[in-house]
């Protein structure tokens, strides 16, 4: 991709497009950071730099290309220059421990994306009613009572359909990774 094209590319969608990926890859990025510094305090503090730096660098990033990828990327370099820092803590590892939890980490990212990919697709099996009933529980975070009073139904009908759909997922992806090794 040419750097002009790349320029403009960046100009045109800059702060909005930007917000758009990292609120599309923030869990994965926030999940490595964690899994390699887990202290919670710790993480968000790792992960609010780690933003902060891609922001600065999102005019390197090539547009169409793995964004949590290129996240992860400076993750691990923040996290790589945390740990020089806190060199004098009692806890240290060695490198060959730095990078088996780094295979481990991206192991773990790679069933999350397996095991995510596997429930958009039962999702996608649900009925629209069961959809509408999950979206309101969890996109929406309504109560089981508010629910009722949406759609019309009694809370024992609510209850019911989510269990029924709750249950549906649960099935359908234990029925999508088997034979994978996850």
């Amino acid at each position: 991709m040419d750097s002009d094209y790349q320029d403009s590319w960046h100009d045109e969608h800059s702060v909005s497009n930007f917000m758009q990926l990292v609120f599309e890859n923030d869990r994965r990025i926030y999940a490595y950071i964690y899994v390699l510094i887990p202290n919670l305090t710790e993480a968000d503090d790792l992960f609010q730099d780690t933003v902060t730096v891609m922001w600065e660098k999102y005019r390197t990033y090539i547009p169409g290309s793995d964004f949590g990828a290129w996240g992860i990327g400076i993750a691990y370099n923040l996290v790589r220059n945390y740990r020089r820092k806190k060199a004098r803590s009692r806890l240290q590892f060695t490198e060959d421990i730095e990078q088996l939890i780094e295979c481990e980490t991206n192991k773990a990212l790679s069933n999350l994306e397996c095991k995510l990919s596997a429930l958009r697709e039962c999702l996608s099996k649900l009925k629209p009613e069961e959809k509408k009933v999950l979206k309101l529980k969890y996109e929406c975070n309504c109560s089981t009572k508010e629910i009722a009073e949406k759609i019309g139904y009694s809370m024992k009908v609510v209850y019911v359909k989510l269990a029924r759909a709750n249950d549906f997922l649960l099935r359908c992806v234990r029925r999508s990774l088997v034979g994978r090794d996850i």
